[in-house]
């Protein structure tokens, strides 16, 4: 009787056991939806990583214009580049008589470049040339950044290899290629470092002009006529001055003439 009642416990106790294991264990489909949950999270986070990445692009532009104060223009476009956190990086000024101008080239954040144009486009009274290029870098600002990451770990591996180093010959030819590897190291930070202040800052190749006055100037002209004249002047007394033996030359041959003739009337 005891044995009978063991056994029934048993398999009441061996019977609850399945059903709980049935119950908190996953089934064949619940177990193919947790893998494409995480195959799906996987590829999200793949998605956003591409997204994320910012398109590394540089902006160029120049514009052209015409002012009727060039002078104010000059000074309310340094204004604005100082107002937008830029800086004038070159400038220079042409007087072609009739025409002032000035040429400057303008540096700015990246992120107030269309502003800059906005603004000083409302300065002029008439725009005659106006272009914007923009360079996409993004392939190749990561390039580089990659090829630097190996050079560094190349350099990392390099100096522990030389730790190692046993003989001169070996020491010699491991920093051999350790200075060529840094060589590379500067040479690609430079470019990247120069891609990153392209993209930072744009630069906008400024020219604008005023058409100023257009009289004839008849004073200064007659001044300038008299300096002239009296330059060409001299000229010319220089020049005589230089033929001084071929003029003594002459005058005595005259002399001489003069004289044989005289004596030939006397006779």
């Amino acid at each position: 009787m005891k044995i009978n009642l063991l056994l029934i416990l048993f398999v009441l106790f061996f019977s609850c056991d399945n059903r709980r294991a049935a119950k908190f264990a996953p089934s064949d489909e619940a177990s193919m939806s947790l893998k494409e949950v995480a195959f799906d999270a996987s590829d999200s986070e793949q998605s956003e990583q591409v997204v994320s990445v910012e398109r590394k692009l540089i902006r160029n532009g120049q514009l052209e214009f015409k002012t009727n104060d060039v002078k104010k223009a000059k000074e309310e476009i340094e204004k604005i580049s100082k107002e937008l956190n830029g800086y004038i990086s070159g400038e220079n000024e042409n007087n072609y008589g009739d025409r002032l101008q000035y040429n400057q080239t303008i540096r700015v954040p990246a992120d107030q470049f269309d502003n800059l144009i906005k603004r000083i486009e409302a300065l002029a009274d008439k725009v005659e040339n106006k272009g914007i290029n923009t360079q996409d870098v993004t392939e190749e600002f990561i390039d580089v950044e990659a090829r630097l990451k190996t050079k560094r770990e190349l350099e990392a591996r390099y100096s522990e290899i030389l730790k190692q180093a046993k003989t001169v010959a070996d020491i010699l030819a491991i920093e051999s290629q350790i200075a060529n590897v840094r060589s590379e190291i500067e040479s690609m930070t430079g470019r990247l470092n120069y891609l990153k202040n392209q993209v930072s800052f744009s630069t906008l190749n400024l020219s604008y002009y005023q058409i100023i006055g257009t009289d004839f100037g008849f004073a200064t002209k007659f001044v300038e006529s008299l300096k002239g004249g009296w330059d060409n002047l001299l000229t010319f007394l220089i020049f005589l001055i230089n033929l001084w033996p071929f003029v003594i030359g002459i005058a005595i041959g005259i002399i001489w003439w003069l004289r044989r003739r005289k004596a030939k009337r006397v006779n």
